[in-house]
Order: structure tokens, then sequence, then C-alpha cells
């Protein structure tokens, strides 16, 4: 029989919790959390890290943990730890070139507005009875 982590996500094997996107105007809301937010690089500062400008049009510091030994600019999905006002940052990743010249920042302000206003995204509520009831099983 097939082994049981055949359907375990390969590619993002450290991805097994919901790390909410978030703008500036939230970012305070999850004080010591792990985030995600987007943001366009404005700055970049040698002894800091580097500065984005969110969605929704305010400037949040990243902190990085190691200096930077690259050049940045355009958009990032960064993730890290909330700090109030700043991100001390896991991880960056540079939008590609087609996603930068038609970033959405109103949808994703919405996107982020609504994910942090639920507590548990994800959990689409269970049906004590039967949780699969009106599902018909795919015969193979």
């Amino acid at each position: 029989m097939a082994d049981t982590d055949v359907f375990e996500d390969n590619q993002y094997p450290d991805n097994d919790e919901f790390v909410p996107y978030v703008t500036a105007s939230n970012l305070a809301q999850k004080n010591g959390a792990k985030v995600t937010l987007w943001g366009k690089v404005t700055k970049v500062s040698a002894s800091e890290g580097f500065y984005v400008k969110t969605v929704d049009d305010q400037e949040v510091l990243i902190r990085l943990k190691r200096p930077l030994n690259e050049p940045l600019e355009g958009w990032y999905e960064i993730y890290g730890i909330s700090q109030g006002k700043s991100v001390l940052c896991d991880e960056y990743v540079p939008f590609s070139e087609d996603m930068c010249k038609n970033v959405d920042t109103e949808g994703h302000k919405g996107l982020a507005r609504l994910l942090v206003a639920l507590d548990d995204p994800w959990n689409l509520g269970e049906d004590s009875t039967n949780s699969m009831n009106g599902v018909t099983p795919m015969m193979v």
C-alpha cells in the first residue's frame, strides 16, 4: 500500500499552519504572531533593513536577521513576526515582473481585513452528525 506521507505537501513541508495576510493598519493586532505582508520597497537601510509601502499606503519597517547582500526594488511578499509597527523578517519573496504590473491593492486590502476578522478562516465548521453529508465518494 501507499505510504501515508504520499499526500503530504512536499513542496512546502513547513507550511503546517495558516499565516495571515496583514496590512500596516492591522499589523499591531497580530503583535508577536507570524504574519505575511505585501509591500513595495521605498527605502533600504544598511543598519535597519528596508521599508515598504503596504497596500493600505503606509510605510512599514522590515527588520532583517542578517545584513542585505542584494539590491531590493519593487513588490515583495514578506513573511515574519509582527513587532507592532514593524516586521522581523524570516523571508521575503519578490513579485514577478508580470505580477508587479497589476498588483490588486484594493483586493488584497479586503482579503487582509477579512482574514484578520476571522479567528480561524479555514475552519468551515463541522456537522456533528455527519460531516460528509451530501458528499458522494469517487469510484476508482
